[in-house]
């Protein structure tokens, strides 16, 4: 299979996935382009994604699946491992992923930093704008009221 296939395949994989976990953006904003990592499994097919966003401060972690088909087999371990950068954090308020987070050298945290924060204000959003042109209410109301769950991890060179 060619790069592009791969890509399209992927991108494919990675909507349905979003598409159940109302935690994440929208499967319309998905992407496979910039700093994205892909696990996969021994046929080539993706078992786990990471989207990688520069925030000026540092790297946002801002999408992590793991194909449910492959929970629990050290994927989340994996994807984390492959972050390099000198200062990265996630906000998730799945506690598997915070475990595993916390396992890979990351802290819990309460903020990120003033630009940092200035720039997640606005890309976030844009994301609600658009679940909202989308008429995406599912999502946006699972999100609201979900929204003081969600944990601060991060991790710099200097843990």
């Amino acid at each position: 299979m060619d790069s592009n296939n791969d890509a399209s395949t992927d991108l494919i994989w990675l909507k349905s996935i979003m598409k159940q976990e109302l935690d994440l953006k929208p499967p319309s904003l998905a992407r496979m382009r910039g700093k994205a990592i892909i696990t996969r499994d021994e046929n080539g097919s993706p078992t786990g994604h990471a989207a990688l966003t520069n925030r000026w401060q540092g790297i946002e972690i801002n999408t992590f699946v793991v194909d449910p088909a492959y929970r629990g087999k050290g994927i989340s371990h994996q994807l984390l491992s492959k972050v390099d950068a000198s200062r990265a954090f996630c906000y998730t308020r799945n506690k598997k992923l915070q475990s595993a987070l916390v396992k890979a050298g990351y802290r819990r945290a309460f903020f990120p930093g003033v630009v940092s924060s200035v720039n997640l204000i606005l890309s976030r959003t844009g994301i609600f704008l658009w679940m909202l042109l989308m008429f995406d209410f599912k999502r946006i109301i699972h999100q609201i009221k979900n929204l003081p769950n969600y944990k601060l991890y991060m991790k710099t060179k200097f843990d």
